[in-house]
């Protein structure tokens, strides 16, 4: 508890005019103020209800993680609205690693929401927390919710990692889109902004990434499609979906990263592989900070195969620069088109073949970023919050 205390109080300094606020139960000596209602006990040192607090035993003042007054059950004033079986209890630390939001046990207590939800009178996440799994990841604060690390819900080529709720790379039109020909490249994925259009191959028609979507409930991204050929090249993964609501602020110091995989270089002729889209990123709280960056871009497109295998497109890094389009490996193949960043939404169209070789596969759409509350941004936001 003295280490998120000692985090929370970090953020006070920062610009924006963050003013985190204790939990109850929560220690109080290092001059952070108490919700209101309660008041900082001179016995215990701890945010106590007025009249409240001990002798100043350990073992007889307020227990930490537990609430003096008990945390609200129902959140969200968005397009997420969860109420839970029993309100939060104590803090909840996340200190790096993976979350499996198909498997983890801080999920359990709030399973049949078809979300993996965490929950707590206070939440912290720190170092770099990785999710992965089947269900969107729900981080619920009944006061303040800070981010200080990253909180990684992008899909990436490398190892096939799909993030939590993402849209596998599986099938052709799984999330809609025109299908290649022959030697065609494969069209990015599609979610707030449309995927790329794949290249040429030996075709004469492109394939079309399907029309962005209509957003009225949490998802990951849509995968961009397979190329098509002797060889073509996979599509990738959309990216994951991460939704954060607190009673009080979130303070977003660190990063969250919730961007598309990149569509695999053809390995001999055929199409490169469309790129993932964006997953989505909510926020829902009264005042929201952010002094780090956020982003839901697409990956960069495969490269069209021929003689010698086309390089796989890029993984995104960074809010406001696309992910690049693979080239230069096949020097026939249609280069793959680059992501969407920034307040480019729709991902760049794969390059036409030379000779035999295949298309370029299209570059992902843009992902979503939806904020309900007042939000204080001076880091980089991709795409622009809806």
């Amino acid at each position: 508890m003295t280490r998120v205390i000692a985090l929370l109080a970090a953020m006070s300094a920062m610009p924006a005019c963050y003013a985190p606020r204790l939990a109850p139960g929560s220690p109080c000596d290092d001059g952070a103020p108490c919700p209101s209602g309660l008041e900082c006990s001179p016995k215990t040192l701890r945010c106590e209800l007025p009249g409240g607090g001990g002798s100043g035993d350990v073992d007889s003042g307020i227990d930490p993680s537990v609430d003096a007054a008990p945390a609200p059950r129902c959140y969200g004033t968005g397009i997420v609205k969860v109420c839970l079986d029993e309100p939060p209890r104590q803090t909840v630390v996340l200190n790096g690693g993976t979350l499996d939001t198909s498997t983890s046990p801080l999920c359990a207590p709030y399973d049949g929401t078809g979300l993996c939800v965490v929950a707590g009178t206070g939440l912290l996440a720190s170092g770099t927390v990785r999710a992965i799994g089947s269900r969107p990841l729900v981080l619920i604060s009944a006061g303040d919710l800070g981010i200080t690390g990253t909180l990684d819900a992008a899909s990436r080529r490398i190892g096939a990692s799909i993030s939590a709720g993402a849209g596998a790379a599986t099938g052709a039109g799984a999330c809609g889109g025109t299908p290649p020909a022959l030697k065609g490249g494969g069209p990015g994925g599609s979610f707030g902004g449309r995927g790329g259009a794949g290249g040429f191959g030996d075709g004469t028609t492109a394939a079309a990434g399907a029309p962005a979507a209509t957003v009225t409930t949490l998802r990951g991204g849509c995968p961009g499609l397979a190329g098509v050929g002797m060889t073509p090249g996979s599509g990738g993964a959309g990216g994951g979906a991460v939704y954060l609501i607190a009673l009080s602020q979130i303070a977003l110091v660190g990063d969250i990263n919730a961007s598309g995989a990149a569509g695999g270089g053809a390995p001999l002729e055929g199409g490169g592989g469309g790129a993932g889209s964006g997953g989505m990123i909510g926020l829902d709280a009264p005042s929201i900070v952010v002094t780090g960056d956020m982003f839901a871009n697409g990956g960069g497109g495969g490269e069209g195969g021929g003689g010698a295998s086309g390089a796989s497109g890029a993984n995104p890094t960074a809010a406001l620069a696309p992910a690049a389009g693979g080239a230069g490996g096949a020097p026939n193949g249609g280069d793959g088109g680059s992501g969407a960043a920034g307040a480019s939404l729709t991902g760049g169209a794969g390059g036409n073949n030379t000779g035999s070789a295949g298309g370029g596969g299209g570059g992902g759409g843009a992902g979503v970023i939806a904020v309900f509350g007042s939000l204080a941004a001076s880091g980089a936001v991709s795409p622009p919050p809806r």
